[in-house]
């Protein structure tokens, strides 16, 4: 056998020698191909004795012992708001519409759905079945509008109506030094706002300067300023707030300074550089109706609806009159709040007039203290002729008959010490910052 065997594969080494070259690589090519088939199996059961796959838990399994995911509180769905967005629009995507109306009725209280910005973010907390989103069986159980990194404004519900919860996060406010110098053929808006003071801090440090200097008219290149700016931050985030804390403006040899000291802006000598507030936003005989009380409940659904402002009792048409300078941020007609009024007097203070049957201004206009703005009416949910007025600081309503408005602007005797102690600081701090580190301030002509 073993000598056949070998017969054999000499007769085959003889006869693959004769073979041309070429048909001897192909045999090769066979021969090695016929092998690879053969190992091939082999291979592969070795693989299959050598791995071992472990046995592992679902993931959502997992999660769920670790932490119940029903606890995750996650909305079930999330709106940013986009060019021409409306409230009734995006309630209608949610098929929400029926529910608005109880939305809007607790936002009497707090007046943030009114005016939606493209940025703004709404997150939706439902229960119910809603694989068919038919809407039939849907709950909107809360409803949270972020206005910002420390801004949100909560909805939820509380039997048939809505509850809401505001939150301001006071956050960490950094401060930094702005130094600049006014160029050729600039101005001091266009400088400070090279050196990173932002565009309404520059109105701002206007108006609390401009019955000492004309911005527009009085500067010269060469004239310099020293402003300290807070800004605030929650986390490492930047909220968009900022205050000014202190500017010194100098104009050939003249210099002018503001400081602020407990929410107010004084010079250099303590003299208040804003105007005082009236008590009263109307004038003549009044009767008080409704005091301020964020604690009050509906007599029947014994929800809290705050009571935030103060009610006078006057006839419809009565003049209403702007209680301090400032700036018409709103003049919305509401479902609930009727036509109504917001002027801003400075990044601290607010007033906002309801049930109104007249406005006299118009967005983004000018007023001055004492100035007609408005006719006092019964639109809206009221139940008679009367003016609806708060007064708000740092963006949360306080008694408007209490003693937090500043009525009479100056820094007392008590305080000169600690405000001049604080005005010192604030200069070292400007003085600190040498004017060659500054950037360099735009030349073109502004």
């Amino acid at each position: 056998m073993l000598s056949q065997i070998k017969l054999y594969s000499s007769s085959l080494q003889k006869l693959y020698y004769v073979l041309p070259v070429l048909h001897r690589n192909i045999v090769k090519v066979l021969l090695a191909f016929c092998l690879l088939l053969l190992l091939v199996p082999f291979i592969a059961k070795t693989n299959d004795r050598m791995l071992v796959i472990p046995v592992l838990d679902d993931p959502l399994y997992i999660a769920s012992k670790e932490q119940p995911f029903e606890n995750l509180n996650l909305p079930d769905y999330e709106w940013v708001v986009d060019r021409g967005d409306t409230l009734g629009n995006i309630f209608s995507k949610f098929n929400l519409s029926s529910t608005l109306s109880k939305i809007q009725e607790a936002d009497k209280n707090v007046l943030t759905l009114d005016v939606i910005n493209k940025g703004d973010k709404y997150l939706f907390w439902m229960s119910g079945n809603d694989d068919d989103f038919d809407g039939k069986d849907i709950v909107l159980t809360k409803m949270e509008q972020v206005l910002g990194v420390e801004h949100q404004v909560a909805f939820v519900r509380n039997g048939e109506g809505y509850e809401y919860k505001e939150t301001l996060l006071e956050g960490v406010w950094r401060q930094q030094t702005i130094i600049g110098e006014i160029k050729k053929n600039s101005s001091f808006s266009r400088s400070a706002v090279a050196q990173g003071l932002p565009v309404n801090d520059v109105a701002v440090i206007g108006r609390l300067l401009k019955s000492k200097i004309d911005f527009a008219r009085s500067t010269v290149p060469g004239d310099k300023f020293q402003i300290v700016l807070l800004t605030q931050y929650v986390g490492d985030v930047a909220t968009g707030n900022t205050k000014i804390e202190g500017v010194r403006f100098f104009n050939r040899k003249h210099v002018y300074s503001a400081f602020s000291y407990k929410g107010n802006f004084f010079d250099s000598k303590g003299e208040g550089l804003e105007r005082a507030f009236s008590r009263y936003p109307i004038k003549g005989k009044y009767r008080i109706s409704s005091n301020f009380n964020p604690r009050r409940r509906h007599p029947i659904t014994k929800l809290i609806r705050p009571h935030n402002g103060t009610d006078f009792a006057v006839p419809t048409g009565t003049s209403i009159y702007a209680p301090g300078d400032g700036v018409v941020r709103r003049v919305v007609r509401h479902k609930y709040a009727g036509l109504y009024i917001e002027l801003e007097h400075s990044y601290k203070y607010r007033s906002r007039f309801l049930h109104l049957s007249k406005s006299l201004v118009r967005k983004g206009q000018r007023v001055k203290r004492g100035q007609k703005i408005a006719l006092s009416g019964n639109t809206g949910a009221s139940t008679g002729a009367h003016l609806h007025y708060e007064f708000h600081v740092n963006k949360k309503p306080i008694n408007a008959m209490g003693n937090k408005v500043p009525v009479a602007i100056g820094v007392d005797r008590k305080s000169m010490f600690a405000y001049k102690k604080k005005v010192s600081g604030l200069i070292e701090l400007m003085e600190s910052k040498n004017i060659t580190d500054i950037k360099t301030a735009g030349s073109n002509s502004g």
